[in-house]
C-alpha cells in the first residue's frame, strides 16, 4: 500500500514540449536496463503493474536534457525519488529542472540546469506503474477459464511490444536502432511463473510479501526494445526432447491444452537446427520458451528467446486437427524461428526496412519447412501462393512500396501487410533466383556476420549479396543488386510485360509498363500523382519454348532494363522456334510480373495445355497462365473467349497450383456474379469444370490413406459444395447428421478431420437453427483452438438473417466470449457468404460507434473490415453508400492512412467497371460453352 501511494503521485499536467521531431535525438544512446517489474493478477479489479528501471547512458553529444518514450497510460512518479539522473561511478546527482511530456510522439523530455558532457555515462532512474492493458498491447492481461473449474477465471500478463508498445510498460528508448543489453526481474506471487527472454537465474523472497518472489533472469544480449519481453502465468511446461540441439526448448500453456503442444515442441528444435546449418551462424541464445497465448492480437511474435504465439498457431491434436493446420503450426514457428537472426541478431535500422524482417522470415520459413518435410512441396506451393497474392494485391493506384517512408508511431502498424510480407518475401526469391543459391548463401551469411547485434539498412544487404554475386559470376559485373532491387522495394506496383512475336524473323519484341486493374480511370490516384509515375523495372527474364522446354533453368538469359531517366528499354529476344511452338517467360514464376503474349502465342500455348503433354509446362508456370489469362481479361486486356477457352483445360489438371490459382481468379468473379441472373450459367460452367477433378480425387470421402493433397482435396470440395454439386452436399450433410445424433458428440465426430470446415459450413448453409444450435454447443464445450476457429467461421454460413444478426451481437457484446482476437476473423468469413453480406455490412454502418468501442478505436481495424465489404459491393448504389460513409467519418477512420481508404473506393470500382464492361462477355461466352 505504502509503495501504490508513494507511486501514485502522478504529473497531472504537462507542457507541450519544445522538441518536435517523431525520432528520438542521436545525442544519447541507451547502453543498459535493469528493469523491475512487480505483476498484481491476484485482484480481478486491480489488475496493475508498478516498476522501475536505471538506464545507463552514453553522451554522443553535449546536451542538457534528455528526451524519451513513455505511453500515455504509463505514470510516472514525481516525487523527488521518482525520477533521478547519477553521474556513473561517483552516483553525484544531477538537478531536474523540469520534466515535460510531449504526447504527439509519447516523449517525456527531462531538463537539466547542466550540460551533460560528450563521452560521459550516466543512470537514469524512473519509477512507475500503470493498469495491465487490455487490448492486446504493451503489457497486457490474458484471462481464461479451464475446464476442470470452468466457473473460475484465471489471469495471465504477457508483453507485445512490437512495433511501439515497449513504451507503454516502461519509460525507455523505444527505436529498434536504440538496442542495449537487459537485466529484468519481476516480482509476482508466488503461485506463478516468471518467464522473460532469458533463462531464470534465481527466485528470491520478497521479505515484506508474504508468499511472493522476485524473478531474476540472465543478461541478454544487446537488443531492441520491442523484442524484450516477459510474463507471469501459471502455465505448464512441455521441454523438447530433441537431444541434437544444444538449445534448452521448453513450451508453455494451459494446463488442460498442454498435451496439444508436443507437435510444436518437436517441430520447433527441428527448425532452429536447420536454420543454423543454413545460415552458418549458432543461435547465441541458451534457451528458447514458447508461449501459447489466449488472447493474442498476431499470429506470433518473435521476442528473442521467448516466442509468444496464439494458441491456434502452436495446438495440434492427432485426432482432430487437419492436416492444413498442421503445416500453418509448422510455417508460424518456422518463421517465427527465423525471425532470430533476421529481426533479433540483425534488426532493422527503422521500421521503413520491416521487410528486412519480415519478408526474410516468410522466405526462410519455406525454405525451412522443404527441408524439414519435403513431401508438402512448401517452397513452391507457399511462393506462388505468395506471388499471385502480390500480384492481385499491388494492381490497384492505392498500393505502397515495400521500403515506406514512418513519420510517426501510428503509421508503423500499417506497414504489417500482405505488401511487406509476401511481396518481401517474393522479391527476396527473385533475388535468390537470378544470383545463385551459392552467392545467395554467401551473401546472406556475410551480411549476417558483419551486421550481427547491430542494424542494417536494406543498401547493407545489397552490398553483401552483390560481392557475393560478382565473386561467383553469377550476375553481370555492370550490375549491382541494389540497381536491380531498388525498383522492385523504392517503387510501387507490379509490371506487365508485353511479348510480341514476330514470327517471321524467329524473334520477339518485350517491352513493360505498369499493371493497372483501372488502367483507363485514373480518378483513384492522387493529385500529386501521375498514374505511370515512370514506373520502370529491372525485370530477370527466363523462358523455355516447345521445343526447349527447360523449365529447371530459372536463371535470366537476358534483362529489361531502365534508362538513366528510369525509362523501359525494350529487349529484343533471339533465335526462338517456328511459328507453330509457344513461347513462355517467367521461368517457375521466379519474378513478380504478369505477361500478356500477342493472341497466336496464347493460342499456341492453350492447345499444348489441351494436348496430352500439358504436363511439359512446368505446374508453376501452368498455374501462372491461368492467373494471368484470368486478370487481363477481368481488367479488359484479352477476351474472355480465349481466356475461357484456356481454362476449359483444367478438366484434365490434377495438380493443385493451377487449380489454386484459377479458382482464385475466379472467386473475385463469383463474389459479383452470385447476384446477377448470368449464376446459373456459371453454376453450370464451373459444375462441368469440377467434376472430373471432383471425382478424381474421391470427392467427399475420407481419404484414410491419404493419397491424395489435402489442400487441393479441401479447396476442390469447398468449391464443389459451394456451388451446391449434389454429391458434395448430400455427402457432407450424411457426415454432419451422423454427428447430429451421436450420444456423445463433444467426445465423438464422425466427421473426417479434414473435411470439417467443408462438412460443418455446407451443413450450416442448407440447416436450420437446431444445426446452427448444436454446432455453437460444439464451439463452446471444444478445448482444441484450430477446431473452435474451424466452428466459428462455419457459423457464418448461415443462410438465415436471424442467426447471422445474433451472431454478430454475440462477437461484439462487451462481455463476450468470443476472443477479441477472432472477431475480426469471423466478421470477415460472414462478407464472404451470400446471405452474410448484407447483414453483415448493414452491421458495420448502423452499429459503427459500437465497433470504435470495441476495437478502442483502431482505426486500421475498422478500415480492414470496410475493405472486406467493398471487395463484395460491385453496384452503383454501393459504391455511394462507402463514399458517403467515409466522408461522414473522416474524423476518425482518416487516423488511418487514407490510402487505404482510397483503396476500397478503388476497390468497389474496379468491381462496377467489370460488372458493367465484362460481365455481358462474360455471360455470352458461358452460354456458349454450356451449349457445347
Amino acid at each position: 500500500m505504502r509503495i501504490l501511494m508513494l507511486l501514485s503521485a502522478v504529473l497531472a499536467t504537462f507542457c507541450n514540449a519544445s522538441y518536435d521531431y517523431y525520432r528520438l535525438p542521436r545525442s544519447i544512446k541507451p547502453q543498459h536496463y535493469n528493469l523491475r517489474i512487480m505483476t498484481h493478477l491476484e485482484n480481478p479489479k486491480r489488475l496493475i503493474f508498478t516498476g522501475d528501471v536505471e538506464i545507463l547512458l552514453r553522451i554522443i553529444q553535449s546536451t542538457n536534457n534528455i528526451t524519451l518514450h513513455a505511453g500515455a497510460g504509463l505514470n510516472i512518479a514525481e516525487c523527488n525519488t521518482g525520477v533521478q539522473l547519477f553521474k556513473y561511478h561517483c552516483n553525484e546527482l544531477i538537478e531536474i529542472k523540469s520534466m515535460q511530456r510531449q504526447p504527439i510522439y509519447n516523449f517525456i523530455i527531462l531538463h537539466f540546469g547542466q550540460y551533460l558532457q560528450r563521452g560521459q555515462r550516466y543512470t537514469l532512474r524512473l519509477r512507475f506503474w500503470s493498469r495491465l492493458g487490455q487490448s492486446m498491447a504493451g503489457y497486457y492481461v490474458s484471462s481464461y477459464q479451464d475446464n476442470a473449474d470452468s466457473c473460475c477465471k484465471q489471469y495471465m500478463s504477457v508483453t507485445q511490444f512490437e512495433p511501439a508498445d515497449a513504451r507503454n510498460a516502461f519509460p525507455c528508448f523505444d527505436e529498434p536502432n536504440f538496442k542495449a543489453t537487459f537485466n529484468i526481474t519481476l516480482g509476482h506471487h508466488a503461485k506463478y511463473n516468471a518467464l522473460s527472454n532469458m533463462p531464470l537465474l534465481e527466485r528470491i523472497p520478497i521479505c515484506e510479501r508474504q508468499n511472493w518472489l522476485w524473478s531474476t533472469f540472465r543478461q541478454t544480449e544487446v537488443m531492441s526494445t520491442y523484442l524484450v519481453a516477459y510474463s507471469v502465468n501459471n502455465f505448464e511446461s512441455y521441454v523438447s526432447k530433441n537431444h541434437k540441439s544444444r538449445v534448452h526448448f521448453t513450451t508453455w500453456a494451459r494446463a488442460t491444452t498442454i498435451e496439444q503442444c508436443h507437435y510444436a515442441s518437436e517441430v520447433g528444435p527441428r527448425i532452429l537446427c536447420k536454420f543454423e546449418e543454413m545460415f552458418g551462424i549458432d543461435y547465441p541464445l541458451p534457451k528458447m520458451d514458447q508461449l501459447a497465448v489466449p488472447d493474442f492480437s498476431a499470429g506470433a511474435m518473435e521476442n528473442w528467446g521467448l516466442i509468444t504465439y496464439r494458441e491456434a498457431a502452436l495446438f495440434y491434436a492427432e485426432d482432430a486437427t487437419s492436416q492444413m493446420d498442421k503445416q500453418h503450426i509448422a510455417n508460424i514457428i518456422a518463421h517465427e524461428v527465423a525471425h532470430q537472426w533476421f529481426g533479433n541478431l540483425v534488426t532493422m535500422e527503422w521500421w521503413n526496412d520491416l521487410w528486412l524482417n519480415e519478408g526474410f522470415a516468410t522466405y526462410m520459413a519455406t525454405l525451412g519447412i522443404d527441408k524439414l518435410c519435403c513431401q508438402w512441396h512448401a517452397y513452391d506451393e507457399d511462393m506462388l501462393d505468395n506471388v499471385l497474392a502480390v500480384l492481385n494485391t499491388d494492381a490497384y493506384c492505392n498500393t505502397r512500396p515495400i521500403h515506406q517512408e514512418v513519420s510517426r508511431a501510428s503509421q508503423i502498424s500499417e506497414l504489417f501487410d500482405a505488401i511487406t510480407y509476401r511481396k518481401g518475401a517474393v522479391v527476396i526469391r527473385m533475388m535468390h533466383m537470378f544470383i545463385g543459391d551459392v552467392a545467395f548463401r554467401k551473401g546472406l551469411h556475410c551480411y549476417l556476420q558483419k551486421h550481427a547485434y547491430a542494424n542494417a539498412r536494406q543498401e547493407d544487404l545489397w552490398l553483401a549479396l552483390t560481392e557475393a554475386a560478382h565473386e561467383c559470376g553469377s550476375i553481370p559485373l555492370d550490375l549491382q543488386v541494389q540497381t536491380v532491387m531498388n525498383t522492385w522495394t523504392l517503387q510501387k506496383g507490379i509490371p506487365l510485360i508485353q511479348v510480341k512475336r514476330q514470327y517471321l524473323k524467329n524473334t520477339a519484341i518485350v517491352t513493360q509498363q505498369r499493371f493497372l486493374l483501372l488502367h483507363e480511370d485514373h480518378a483513384y490516384i492522387r493529385p500529386e500523382q501521375s498514374v505511370a509515375e515512370n514506373a520502370c523495372w529491372f525485370v530477370p527474364i527466363s523462358y523455355a519454348t516447345q521445343c526447349s522446354s527447360n523449365f529447371m533453368a530459372t536463371e535470366p538469359q537476358t534483362w529489361l532494363r531502365c534508362s538513366a531517366q528510369n525509362e523501359p528499354v525494350p529487349v529484343q529476344l533471339r533465335h526462338l522456334p517456328g511459328d507453330d511452338e509457344w513461347l513462355i517467360l517467367n521461368v517457375q514464376v521466379s519474378t513478380p510480373y504478369r505477361i500478356n503474349y500477342d493472341s497466336d502465342n496464347w493460342e499456341l500455348i492453350s492447345k499444348a495445355l489441351h494436348s496430352s503433354e500439358y504436363h511439359r509446362i512446368h505446374v508453376m508456370n501452368r498455374a501462372q497462365l491461368l492467373d494471368d489469362a484470368l486478370a487481363l481479361a477481368w481488367s479488359g486486356l484479352m477476351s474472355y473467349e480465349l481466356t475461357l477457352e484456356l481454362l476449359t483445360y483444367v478438366k484434365q489438371e490434377h495438380e493443385f497450383m493451377p487449380w489454386r490459382a484459377a479458382l482464385d481468379q475466379i472467386n473475385a468473379i463469383y463474389r459479383i456474379i452470385r447476384y446477377t441472373e448470368v449464376f446459373e450459367e456459371f453454376q453450370h460452367f464451373m459444375h462441368h469444370l469440377l467434376a472430373p477433378i471432383y471425382c478424381q480425387l474421391k470427392g467427399m470421402r475420407n481419404d484414410r490413406n491419404k493419397d491424395h493433397h489435402v489442400s487441393h482435396k479441401a479447396l476442390i470440395t469447398k468449391w464443389a459444395c459451394r456451388l451446391s454439386l449434389k454429391d458434395c452436399v448430400e455427402r457432407a450433410l450424411k457426415y454432419y447428421n451422423r454427428w447430429l445424433i451421436c450420444s456423445e458428440p463433444d467426445s465423438t465426430n464422425p466427421v473426417p478431420v479434414n473435411l470439417r470446415s467443408v462438412v460443418y459450413c455446407t451443413a450450416m448453409r442448407h440447416g436450420d437453427g437446431e444445426d446452427w444450435t448444436f454446432l455453437w454447443h460444439r464451439y463452446r464445450n471444444s478445448s482444441l483452438a484450430s477446431e473452435q476457429r474451424v466452428i466459428l467461421l462455419a457459423l457464418t454460413c448461415s443462410h438465415k438473417e436471424g442467426l447471422l444478426e445474433r451472431y454478430l451481437r454475440i462477437i461484439y457484446h462487451e462481455q463476450s466470449f468470443i476472443r477479441k482476437q477472432d472477431a475480426s476473423l469471423i466478421f470477415g468469413a460472414m462478407v464472404h457468404t451470400e446471405v452474410g453480406f448484407d447483414v453483415a455490412r448493414d452491421f458495420y454502418f448502423k452499429k459503427f460507434q459500437l465497433l470504435r468501442k470495441y476495437y478502442h478505436l483502431n482505426t486500421r481495424e475498422l478500415v480492414g473490415l470496410l475493405s472486406l465489404i467493398a471487395q463484395h459491393s460491385s453496384s452503383q448504389e454501393d459504391y455511394q453508400l462507402l463514399r458517403t460513409f467515409i466522408n461522414s467519418h473522416q474524423v476518425v477512420l482518416q487516423q488511418s492512412s487514407s490510402r487505404s481508404l482510397l483503396r476500397v473506393l478503388e476497390q468497389v470500382k474496379v468491381n462496377m467497371r467489370w460488372r458493367q464492361q465484362r460481365l455481358p462477355e462474360f455471360g455470352r461466352q458461358l452460354a456458349m460453352l454450356n451449349c457445347d
